[in-house]
């Protein structure tokens, strides 16, 4: 949340508490200051297995290729399918309105004091990672690292979601307890069903030529993307705040399988400021699922943490 004085000058963004996202974003990310504007992409390593028979993404239509996609996330996460693994990275950048204030910068060593003022201001990163498999979800969420560096999955446990034997888990970093209300970024379970309607419900898609996404060429399309099929792609609740800005990417590989997911979108619950928040999202199509883990450690407080 950002606030505004009473004479109209900007002043410095209000970090939240232990619990919020954004505050977890910004623990132990060091300020990073951008006076010109900036793409938000994020490069992000992925880990490819071996491919099966397909018709690929070369012959195929753009429509054609969304749909085929789609079909391979299905059959993957059915009965008997290998599943899929993802990653996600999640950038939040603070950004003036036209003719608005601009943002005050705190100074990282002293939350009281200002390193001036400026157009953009990256909040901070969260990643993200875990799988969908026949027999449920997982993922754990951690802090992001700063500018572009490499994803530290050795960095502070912020949460972490689990789905299987028809019970859904989250873990605010104290242990596993029974929720209606598990946490993401990107990809929680509702969103992670949602792949296949996204891929095929996206309008206008049109061939945007080849990327490398790690080491693997693919081919690159853009859609109009209806947020009802990426309603957590902000957060798991975020839906109602959250507008996508621009067309979705998708990147396929060889064998016609979603390979990327690039949505940037903006979350409205700052009104003096535009939050920008890009996020982008890897897959791999193991051919053989690992089992989920076990919902250990269990939560063994009075009662569990509070959702932030």
């Amino acid at each position: 949340m950002v606030r505004r004085s009473t004479d109209d000058r900007p002043v410095r963004p209000v970090i939240r508490g232990r619990h919020s996202l954004s505050s977890l974003a910004i623990a132990g990310i060091g300020l990073l200051l951008i006076l010109g504007g900036r793409s938000a992409v994020l490069a992000l390593q992925e880990r490819h297995a071996t491919i099966v028979t397909t018709p690929g993404a070369g012959p195929l239509t753009p429509s054609k290729l969304k749909s085929a996609a789609a079909s391979l996330i299905e059959t993957a996460t059915a009965p008997g399918g290998g599943g899929l693994t993802f990653e996600v990275v999640q950038t939040s950048t603070m950004v003036a309105k036209p003719g608005g204030p601009k943002i005050e910068i705190p100074d990282p060593s002293d939350r009281l004091k200002s390193l001036g003022f400026a157009d953009t201001y990256e909040q901070g990163t969260l990643i993200e990672r875990g799988a969908v498999t026949p027999d449920g979800f997982w993922m754990e969420m951690r802090e992001g690292p700063t500018g572009d560096a490499a994803p530290d999955w050795n960095a502070p446990y912020a949460y972490g979601a689990l789905v299987r034997d028809g019970t859904t888990y989250r873990n605010d970093g104290e242990g596993w307890y029974e929720t209606d209300d598990p946490p993401g970024i990107g990809l929680d379970p509702k969103t992670a069903s949602l792949l296949p309607s996204l891929l095929r419900n996206s309008k206008s898609p049109v061939d945007k030529g080849s990327e490398l996404v790690g080491d693997i060429s693919t081919r690159k399309i853009q859609a109009e993307g209806v947020l009802a099929d990426v309603p957590g792609i902000v957060s798991v609740d975020g839906a109602s705040f959250t507008e996508i800005k621009g067309p979705v990417d998708f990147a396929f590989d060889d064998a016609g399988r979603l390979v990327k997911l690039h949505v940037l979108a903006r979350n409205m619950n700052m009104t003096d400021f535009d939050l920008l928040v890009d996020t982008v999202i890897t897959f791999a199509y193991p051919a053989v699922s690992e089992p989920l883990p076990p919902p250990e450690p269990r939560y063994t407080q009075t009662s569990p943490l509070v959702k932030p």
